[in-house]
């Protein structure tokens, strides 16, 4: 339900903080009519003039103004989003690369030894518990009484 005199429309309008100029925001948190007035309002109030920038996601490359260059890397909020998740997406495939070399760095290793402990000849068919471990920077076959051990001797 409206006011008495208003439309729905009227209702929704706000003053802009720069000039007397009023609008629709198309969001929430939109406080300047448009982005002139938004940096006409910074450098009367803060004193630091706009300053060109290019939005830091490779893909978009859109050239914005900021009045913080120093914490605004991105044209907008969508740009930063994308960004983060191609740079998390290119961290994960890399950590996974590195997990599958290394579990066939230890199949080969165990493998090579044929499935035995170098130190005490066990094999998992008696019952051993297998690992690879690192002696004089090569990896080697070794049940898990003998790495204890080892480590024990430091």
């Amino acid at each position: 339900m409206t006011k008495k005199g208003k439309s729905s429309k009227q209702s929704h309008l706000v003053k802009c903080k720069g000039c007397p100029i009023q609008f629709a925001p198309k969001d929430k948190r939109q406080k300047f009519h448009n982005a002139v007035c938004r940096d006409k309002y910074y450098l009367e109030h803060y004193g630091s003039p706009p300053v060109s920038k290019t939005c830091a996601n490779p893909k978009c490359g859109a050239q914005f103004t900021t009045t913080m260059p120093k914490k605004q890397f991105y044209c907008k909020p969508e740009c930063r989003e994308e960004h983060r998740l191609a740079v998390q997406d290119e961290l994960h495939s890399r950590v996974v690369a590195e997990t599958q070399t290394y579990l066939g760095e230890r199949f080969a290793t165990m493998r090579r030894d044929n499935f035995k402990c170098v130190y005490c000849g066990a094999s998992k068919e008696q019952g051993a518990v297998l690992d690879v471990v690192i002696d004089d920077g090569v990896l080697k076959t070794c049940c898990l009484e003998c790495k204890i051990g080892k480590e024990a001797l430091g």
